[in-house]
């Protein structure tokens, strides 16, 4: 399944260092969107931003994947970068969920707004912890779709006496609006999916039972041997949130007159056995523990 068609008049981008001075890079499912040019060629762009405009340059790199960016690091785009700056108040750290959002209103000309993390009054999912195989902190700078991760699960809003559906939804609901790809065969030859793909990065969201995500990694190993993925990132609840929906699961089986409830996956289970299991895990992956962000 691709992008919906009413996500792909944007492109969304979390705020990084090299947001605030250098550029921004287009996701390969957005290339013909912004009709990037061949490789290593390039041309001008314009961007409009709180009341001014810029000239920027859209560009494809001549590497073996063609890397396709928007790159204002010039003098022209001074005016844009001290927006950013002093919008998104200095350089951000990779938990950061801020963004910017270019929508495209012309041949080569886009609107461009500035979405800071707020604070609310609200109870919202953000991610807890990572946990890392054959990788570190690192891979969080390293790879923009990973840096996205944090933004799409701090726009869930916690509804405490919601289940996993809820939020299994909710997060499918946002991967999307990031232009994650859903369901996609993780390679043509068998029918397994993975939950979303953006480039070189696989994600599988795991709430269920505590042996269902043993599949998880087969899907990571597949693309990876294959060559399809560069990277798998498994999002599951920290154990706190875990308990929690297993106390709602607990009130809605007995309310259908079950009297027993399986347990659920968390990140307490995944760090004790992938100590075990990594012998076998040939490509990095990354744990996000998600859970309740206090307000």
């Amino acid at each position: 399944m691709s992008v919906d068609d009413n996500q792909m008049d944007k492109l969304r981008h979390v705020v990084g260092k090299s947001t605030l001075s250098e550029g921004i890079s287009v996701p390969r499912q957005l290339e013909a969107w912004v009709d990037a040019p061949p490789i290593g060629q390039k041309r001008d762009v314009t961007l409009r931003f709180a009341g001014s405009c810029v000239t920027a340059t859209l560009r494809r790199l001549g590497n073996e994947r063609g890397h396709v960016q928007i790159k204002y690091e010039n003098n022209a785009g001074e005016p844009f970068r001290n927006w950013l700056n002093a919008t998104f108040a200095g350089c951000r750290s990779a938990q950061a969920e801020d963004f910017i959002e270019l929508r495209k209103t012309g041949a080569d000309t886009y609107d461009v707004a500035a979405f800071p993390a707020i604070v609310t009054n609200e109870e919202h999912l953000e991610v807890k912890e990572w946990v890392f195989h054959k990788g570190d902190p690192t891979v969080l700078d390293t790879y923009v779709q990973i840096r996205e991760i944090p933004a799409v699960v701090g726009s869930v809003l916690v509804v405490r006496d919601k289940g996993q559906d809820y939020y299994n939804g909710q997060l499918s609901h946002f991967f999307r609006m990031w232009q994650w790809g859903t369901e996609r065969r993780v390679i043509p030859e068998l029918p397994l999916k993975a939950d979303f793909v953006k480039d070189d990065v696989v994600v599988e969201v795991e709430f269920g039972n505590a042996r269902t995500y043993y599949q998880d990694y087969v899907k990571f190993m597949l693309a990876h041997h294959a060559r399809l993925a560069e990277i798998g990132v498994l999002i599951v609840p920290t154990e706190d949130f875990a308990r929690h929906l297993c106390g709602v699961g607990r009130l809605r089986a007995e309310a259908k007159g079950r009297h027993s409830y399986s347990g659920m996956i968390h990140l307490e289970k995944v760090r004790r056995e992938l100590t075990y299991l990594e012998f076998m895990l040939a490509g990095p992956v990354a744990v996000a523990g998600i859970g309740i962000r206090p307000v």
